[in-house]
């Protein structure tokens, strides 16, 4: 075997070992964006090259520094900004963060000793969990609070105002639907599911996650497609309920969020995955074609509940209490009180309507008067 057989062979061991130390490498960096997100990505990172890395955002502010990256701060901006000033530290690597031509930011690496070439695939592939760990949560962060505000707006804004918002984010359509999904156990992660789907459904992400419910914007055209992803997860164990109101211009939003809250309610007391208003022909047809006298009188008992000063919040605790088919344990983990906190408001409505709720006809005209404030129905006005 000749020399330059031996150093051929010996340069091949030496190329496979270092291909395994990043392979492993880039395993480990992986593992560590997973359990401990952007910091542990920049610690295994540092650990991996032996030195320390900075990421720095694109007006050269650090944002995340390990190592003895605090002590080169100065040499590590200088070569992110593309600074005319002398580096004491000339040992570095610069990776973008995003795309290159336009990088959200910039990582700096030094490494004391260990191959270039490890040290450059390394750094990018943290630079690319960085991009995917960090500033995911930070949009996320972003996007929640925007999709909430958007939702305010179009349920109450003017219509003009909910027009050009509507627009901007994509919905287009002359009118819109709200749905409200409401999920009987608290370890389901709602707010995550409806976005999955409207991802599927390549809509927009409109939509707002509350205690109690999520509330969604979608075009009338989306809603048969919504409703069978809504359906076929209900088949497949998740416990979720929905209701869905009609489709109404923009500026009189709110409307179909009440209709879509009064049809979730009765998704729930009939354990049925989702409703949509407009198939409830009790509301559509009866409510709709009583008198005016006849609505103030059987309103009552809301407006008697309403007058107290935590009348919501009774209000609330008796819609649930019916819906729940009159089951203390159902309606107070719903509620997410004690029973005994749940029959107090109970009785106290009971003293305010003079209704009982043991009664079944009592509690048929209480349900009558929810149904027909949440109607959407101008009301008459004692």
């Amino acid at each position: 075997m000749t020399l330059a057989t031996d150093l051929d062979s010996r340069d091949g061991v030496l190329e496979r070992a270092e291909d395994l130390l990043i392979s492993r490498g880039m395993v480990a960096l992986t593992q560590a964006a997973r359990s401990a997100g952007p910091e542990g990505i920049l610690n295994e990172l540092a650990s991996q090259i032996n030195g320390w890395a900075a990421l720095i955002d694109r007006f050269g502010k650090p944002i995340l520094l390990t190592g003895a990256a605090r002590i080169h701060i100065d040499d590590a901006t200088t070569l992110a900004m593309n600074k005319s000033r002398t580096l004491r530290n000339t040992d570095m690597q610069l990776h973008s963060v995003g795309q290159p031509e336009d990088p959200r930011a910039l990582l700096v690496v030094s490494s004391r000793r260990g191959s270039e070439s490890r040290i450059r695939e390394l750094s990018a592939q943290a630079a690319s969990l960085m991009d995917l760990t960090f500033f995911a949560e930070r949009d996320g962060r972003v996007d929640e609070i925007a999709r909430t505000d958007v939702v305010d707006v179009l349920l109450t804004g003017s219509a003009p105002l909910a027009k050009r918002l509507a627009n901007r984010w994509g919905l287009r359509s002359e009118t819109l639907c709200v749905a409200v999904l409401r999920s009987r156990s608290r370890a389901v992660m709602l707010e995550r599911i409806a976005l999955e789907w409207l991802v599927e459904l390549e809509v927009p992400r409109i939509l707002r996650s509350t205690a109690q419910a999520v509330t969604v914007i979608i075009s009338p055209e989306v809603v048969p497609a919504f409703i069978e992803k809504l359906e076929l997860a209900a088949a497949t164990g998740v416990p979720v309920r929905c209701g869905i109101g009609r489709p109404t211009e923009l500026g009189h939003l709110n409307q179909s969020l009440r209709q879509a809250q009064q049809a979730l309610d009765i998704a729930v007391s009939d354990g049925r995955p989702s409703i949509q208003f407009e198939n409830l022909p009790i509301v559509d047809l009866v409510l709709k074609n009583l008198s005016p006298v006849t609505l103030g009188v059987l309103s009552d008992p809301i407006r008697l509940i309403s007058a107290e000063e935590n009348g919501p919040l009774l209000l609330n605790s008796l819609k649930v209490f019916i819906a729940e088919n009159g089951s203390w344990e159902a309606a107070a983990s719903q509620l997410g009180v004690h029973r005994h906190t749940l029959k107090n408001r109970i009785t106290k409505i009971e003293e305010l309507t003079s209704l009982s709720m043991m009664n079944a006809e009592d509690r048929f005209r209480a349900w009558l008067a929810i149904l027909s404030n949440n109607s959407g129905l101008d009301l008459p006005q004692n």
